[in-house]
């Protein structure tokens, strides 16, 4: 471990992976990534972080840039194979929780059901939104528990789960009368507890987060961080994955960018904004097809002449670098 402001920066992240707090490891940690790409150990600690909060899709891609720098690297191979065996056994998780959701808005759909099933389908839900490429965002669980919580206003998990997936909907008032709720009903509740140690601050608009990572500012990196933050609790998110993949592209982190880019493009119903970003980052990249082809569908769905002239604008200013 090295000297000077990176070394220590290193310490702290590794101090905070020993004391399980891989959370507060992973923001450090990236920015010593970004900072210094081929440094083995910044890179190592960061797929190791990644395996840890669930993350084994980034911690994959890290392993295979540190088998680019060294190729003949036995034990990252057999990080890798073990990451990879992790993925599919994910990938077949997630299969199965969309069955499920599937299978219970059916069942409820059909009328034969109570508040179990809308819980079962919370629960579902609740996995799915924090799986990148699922379609699945926070306030999609929220409308499903806010209806359980119609059926029965005081069963504990429903009120758990909601004040949870409120919390990361950033739906502030549903938060805390789901917090309020829970308190009457099972004050000992361990929710309430995490809860209280929150800090009530509502999270920073993802574009107003991009423009600040896209500027000069001394909060650049700060924006940056805080929206990777954001896009690990809400993947789902199209403002979050657009504004994220934006700044990844913008700062130079490309693979970032472009992987952001694939999962978005897979999404449906995207609009003018989610067209218009996934353009000028292909454009940024270098991949003038992709740039062009969402280019097209941006202009079509601009809302207003003002809009479309505004983007073309931008489209013409990449496009001509």
């Amino acid at each position: 471990m090295g000297d000077g402001p990176a070394g220590n920066l290193h310490a702290l992240a590794s101090a905070y992976l020993i004391a399980g707090r891989p959370f507060d490891a992973v923001a450090l940690l990236e920015f010593l990534a970004d900072a210094d790409p081929e440094n083995l150990a910044f890179r190592g600690d960061l797929a190791t972080t990644y395996v840890q909060i669930g993350n084994v899709e980034r911690a994959s891609r890290e392993l295979q840039r540190i088998l680019e720098i060294t190729p003949r690297s036995a034990e990252t191979e057999q990080q890798l194979t073990e990451v990879q065996a992790w993925l599919r056994w994910q990938e077949s998780e997630r299969d199965f929780q969309r069955r499920r959701a599937e299978f219970l808005r059916e069942r409820i759909a059909g009328g034969d059901s109570g508040v179990d099933e809308y819980v079962m389908l919370g629960r579902a839900l609740h996995v799915l939104a924090r799986v990148p490429g699922s379609g699945v965002d926070w306030p999609d669980v929220v409308a499903v528990l806010t209806e359980a919580r119609r059926l029965d206003g005081t069963h504990i998990q429903v009120l758990e789960l909601l004040a949870a997936s409120s919390h990361n909907a950033g739906a502030e008032a549903d938060w805390h009368d789901a917090l309020l709720a829970l308190e009457q009903v099972d004050p000992q509740s361990s929710m309430l507890e995490q809860a209280r140690s929150m800090l009530e601050v509502a999270l920073p608009d993802p574009d107003m987060l991009l423009e600040v990572a896209c500027s000069d500012s001394d909060d650049a990196h700060g924006a940056l961080r805080e929206l990777r933050s954001q896009y690990r609790v809400s993947p789902n998110n199209p403002d979050v994955q657009r504004c994220l993949m934006q700044a990844e592209a913008f700062v130079g982190i490309a693979a970032e960018a472009l992987w952001i880019a694939e999962v978005m493009a897979r999404g449906e119903d995207l609009g003018f904004a989610e067209h218009g970003a996934l353009a000028l980052v292909h454009g940024v990249v270098g991949d003038p097809q992709r740039m062009d082809h969402h280019a097209a569908t941006a202009l079509s769905l601009a809302p207003n002449a003002e809009t479309r002239a505004e983007f073309q604008a931008s489209y013409d200013m990449v496009r001509a670098k």
